[in-house]
């Protein structure tokens, strides 16, 4: 089986990232499947020291960081995420090298008889997003990581990730994200969050709404697992402690620079290419969950902080690709996140209009992330994905976004959006492509390959 053929072969299986009854398939998830594929495969995730990731917000950015110390740190460290940009290699890892063809190749021919075995089996047909973990999961093992950073793909009860013991678990902050999966309020979100919290090991805790709070915090005790909370440092005077952009010549962000602390140790002057307040946030929460491991006798240098830090990579998360105009890519698709990618354009970037390309998911709440871009945009244009049946029409967005103020025009092709909002732009105006990470990443296909003529 060649590269080609396996990606065939896996998107054959049901895709819950991209399914247009996103929110009825839920009734499938269960660990039976995942579970039963492993263990025909000598359970691989057994062989892992892992670091568990769930949460609402920044937990691939969260992750990231963590991965990026860890490499610097001599550690040879696999991370896993979702969902992709371009390739599906971006998904598994090790030390910030894609997996290769050849090796998605030859795991996939290994695992059919297993895959297939389990899909005719009382559980039912294995997932799209459950082959890609048994996966992840046997390459790091295969490969010997000494760490595995895995992000979980939805919730957390009953994710395909949740059958790891992991050495520290992390938590985000919670949102009021896929109510119709994982509940109407912060408390019964966190509840699904918090069921990767396992006894006796240690859970780095971001700052969470008080009804999240209270959740994580009862099942910690009854799991006698200790709550490690990010320092307090990040209620202090922003103006002060808080994140300072860095610019280059021509007057662009490229950085920001912070000063954080735990208990342990004091990082002055922090540097980081992601941009933004929840940036920042999301570093904190980082450090928090690499003190749990020097709680527990790993060695994290200062120097691999600053170093992992400063080097991470992590597409798609307010990403500068062009300089006149502006071009940014952001993959904001829920309230929270776009208010923060609105606060961080308007703080952080000079420009003379600013102009959103933007699609959106069916299952996202539109109407609020309109009312959020409408107060920063001077003009939009409403596109649609291609190939995704989860996509909102471009005509529903304009309808539901219309009678503002804001011109608000449609492109359904995301090709045509892009060609079209480069002709319209000014050298000084900031085009943001956002909405959806699917979207960003036709937009990097299709900027890179402008950038290549």
């Amino acid at each position: 089986m060649n590269y080609k053929a396996a990606l065939a072969y896996i998107e054959k299986f049901i895709d819950y990232e991209r399914s247009p009854d996103f929110s009825r398939q839920a009734r499938r998830y269960n660990l039976n499947r995942i579970s039963l594929l492993l263990e025909l495969l000598d359970n691989p995730q057994d062989r892992l020291r892992v670091i568990h990731i769930a949460g609402s917000k920044g937990k691939g950015s969260t992750a990231a960081f963590i991965a990026s110390v860890l490499t610097h740190a001599g550690y040879k460290t696999g991370l896993f995420t979702s969902p992709h940009l371009i390739t599906p290699r971006e998904r598994c890892r090790i030390d910030n090298e894609l997996i290769s063809e050849s090796d998605i190749a030859f795991y996939v021919d290994k695992f059919r008889p297993a895959i297939d075995t389990v899909s005719a089996s009382e559980f039912g047909g294995v997932s799209f997003f459950e082959i890609y973990t048994v996966l992840a999961f046997s390459y790091f093992a295969d490969k010997a990581t000494d760490f595995a950073v895995i992000e979980v793909g939805l919730g957390g009860r009953l994710d395909a990730t949740n059958v790891v013991t992991p050495v520290t678990t992390v938590i985000t902050p919670i949102g009021l994200e896929h109510t119709a999966i994982l509940g109407e309020t912060y408390g019964e979100i966190a509840g699904e969050k918090a069921e990767i919290i396992k006894h006796g090991c240690p859970l780095a805790l971001a700052p969470q709404h008080p009804e999240a709070q209270a959740v994580f915090e009862k099942v910690a005790s009854e799991r006698d697992a200790p709550i490690v909370e990010v320092e307090n440092f990040l209620q202090r005077d922003a103006s002060s402690l808080g994140p300072r952009i860095i610019y280059n010549t021509e007057g662009l962000p490229v950085a920001q620079c912070f000063d954080m602390e735990t208990d342990l140790d004091s990082y002055p002057q922090l540097m980081t290419p992601l941009l933004g307040h929840h940036q920042f946030v999301n570093a904190a929460t980082a450090l928090t969950g690499l003190k749990c491991l020097k709680q527990q006798g790993y060695t994290v240098p200062k120097a691999s902080v600053y170093a992992g830090f400063k080097n991470v990579q992590w597409n798609g998360r307010v990403q500068q690709i062009r300089s006149s105009p502006i071009v940014v890519l952001d993959g904001a698709h829920s309230p929270v996140s776009m208010e923060a990618l609105c606060r961080t354009l308007r703080e952080g970037f000079r420009y003379t209009r600013m102009i959103f390309v933007v699609s959106l998911m069916k299952d996202k709440n539109f109407t609020t992330i309109g009312d959020i871009v409408l107060k920063t945009a001077d003009a939009v244009i409403a596109t649609q994905v291609a190939n995704n049946p989860r996509v909102i029409p471009a005509e529903t967005i304009q309808n539901a976004w219309a009678g503002t103020g804001c011109k608000v025009v449609t492109c359904p092709e995301p090709e045509k959006a892009f060609a079209k909002v480069l002709s319209d732009a000014s050298p000084t105006d900031l085009i943001c492509i956002t909405g959806s990470l699917y979207l960003v990443g036709q937009a990097l296909e299709w900027f890179s390959v402008l950038g290549s003529q």
